[in-house]
């Protein structure tokens, strides 16, 4: 056989397999931008919650309410990332027994998000985008420049997609040591979860056959599609492999429920693999579905969150009491004459 004919064959084989990944690659993309059936409990305005806003870099502006423990000073501050289509006063269905135990929580919408300024042109769906990520740290940034907050150790605490930002902004800010992720992800893990689960519906059974061994050429094509649709989304979704590396004395709570289908346990195993066993501990709770965790067990989930942050303050240090000489008194002398 000449080198010409095997030079076709192989040019005919690309050309087929281009063909296919651009086709059932777009089906799956499809499917990876569906937005899951999220069921939220809408969640009243708080009378005891104080209002505040912040402007963004690019000019949009976030707003959010404080939440002040009763009666104590605050001992730490907490800032909660609400989920997709959640709003900031979310904040008290899982932070209340945070205010309880003394601390501030700031909650706030991302852009897109409940009472937060929209950007025109983005569509906010469940992947995590610089957007979001540079919400979280314009309310940090906000935070440290109030002279009631700044001296204060602060935590983060998330839910879904808000839990997802929260552990991204552990590379990026050197603060923030203590981050609990309630149903928490990365793209990338979320993405090689869907991937497995929804090839084989996508996918025609002879691609299968000649994928299955090399399911990371079905993942980098994704990942291609995903790039690309950032354009038309005007965003720039958060891939990368490893987001934590190189982190130290980082300490994370990984809470998921164990019906959890849209982000199962083994994502939350992978993120505790990735962190390190000495940094993440992992809560799986048994009957919880998505973001349901306070819900099956709210009495432990109160007292593993409290526990969790109580760890970030300062240990006071006892105060050293100096031992004081009593010296007896003199009895006064008199004189004779």
């Amino acid at each position: 056989m000449s080198f010409q004919v095997v030079g076709c064959i192989i040019l005919f084989v690309l050309v087929v397999d281009i063909l296919l990944r651009f086709y059932f690659g777009r089906k799956a993309l499809e499917l990876l931008e569906k937005s899951p059936p999220f069921h939220v409990e809408a969640i009243q305005p708080q009378k005891q919650a104080t209002p505040f806003q912040v402007e963004t870099p690019d000019g949009l502006t976030l707003r959010g309410a404080i939440y002040h423990p009763d009666e104590v000073s605050p001992q730490g501050l907490i800032v909660f990332c609400a989920e997709t289509i959640g709003t900031h006063w979310s904040a008290v269905k899982y932070c209340q027994a945070l205010i309880d135990a003394g601390f501030i929580v700031v909650s706030f919408d991302f852009r897109n998000q409940g009472e937060s300024d929209y950007l025109p042109g983005y569509d906010s769906r469940h992947w995590v985008t610089e957007y979001e990520v540079g919400d979280l740290v314009a309310v940090l940034n906000w935070i440290q420049e109030q002279d009631s907050l700044s001296g204060l150790p602060v935590g983060l605490m998330g839910v879904s997609r808000g839990a997802a930002t929260a552990l991204l902004a552990l590379s990026r800010r050197p603060e923030i040591q203590f981050v609990c992720s309630d149903s928490g992800y990365t793209n990338d893990l979320l993405i090689s979860h869907y991937l497995e689960r929804w090839a084989p519906m996508v996918l025609p059974k002879f691609v299968m056959l000649y994928s299955r061994k090399c399911l990371w050429h079905l993942k980098w094509t994704l990942y291609a599609g995903v790039w690309l649709r950032s354009f038309k989304r005007k965003c720039q979704y958060v891939m990368t492999t490893n987001p934590f590396d190189k982190l130290y004395e980082k300490h994370v709570l990984l809470i998921s429920g164990s019906r959890d289908s849209y982000v199962p346990p083994a994502i939350a195993r992978r993120l505790q693999t990735m962190l390190g066993n000495d940094q993440a501990e992992l809560w799986i709770v048994q009957k919880a579905a998505h973001n349901g965790a306070r819900s099956v067990a709210e009495t432990e989930y109160d007292a593993r969150i409290t526990e969790f942050f109580r760890r970030m303050l300062p240990i006071p240090v006892p105060v050293q009491h100096t031992a004081v000489e009593v010296v007896p008194r003199q009895e006064a002398t008199l004189g004779t004459d």
